[in-house]
């Protein structure tokens, strides 16, 4: 495994910058996303770039309803079909499902486009 290693500090706002060397083959620019995982008992902190170098775009929070899994099915094939990237998904199950999906999404017109996608199911989305 390549790697590369540096050594940074935590600003007074919480913020840890990377270093160019460590940016740049990865391709991580300015708005690139990432998921932070805390391993409590290591008391480690992974970062991982959802999309490397896509600077722009809108992360978008989708919330919907849904009566059955197979509707769950339905809603991730149709985001996937339409060339939309879903980032995370969470579901909680009380008589039906209600789930959030964080969807990748060029701009507000993509934003709308997805609204009228999953519009039966969709409770509310904020970009």
């Amino acid at each position: 495994m390549d790697s590369i290693k540096a050594i940074v500090k935590i600003d007074s706002k919480g913020r840890v910058t990377i270093p160019q060397h460590i940016r740049e083959p990865l391709g991580i620019g300015l708005g690139t996303y990432f998921e932070v995982v805390a391993d409590l008992e290591k008391k480690q902190l992974v970062m991982k770039p959802l999309f490397k170098g896509r600077a722009e775009g809108l992360i978008v929070e989708v919330k919907v309803r849904l009566e059955e899994l197979k509707d769950l099915e339905a809603v991730i094939n149709s985001c996937i079909g339409s060339g939309y990237d879903i980032i995370s998904l969470n579901c909680l199950h009380g008589g039906t499902y209600e789930c959030v999906l964080n969807v990748y999404a060029i701009d507000y017109v993509q934003v709308n486009k997805l609204r009228e996608l999953l519009g039966r199911y969709v409770i509310s989305i904020n970009p």
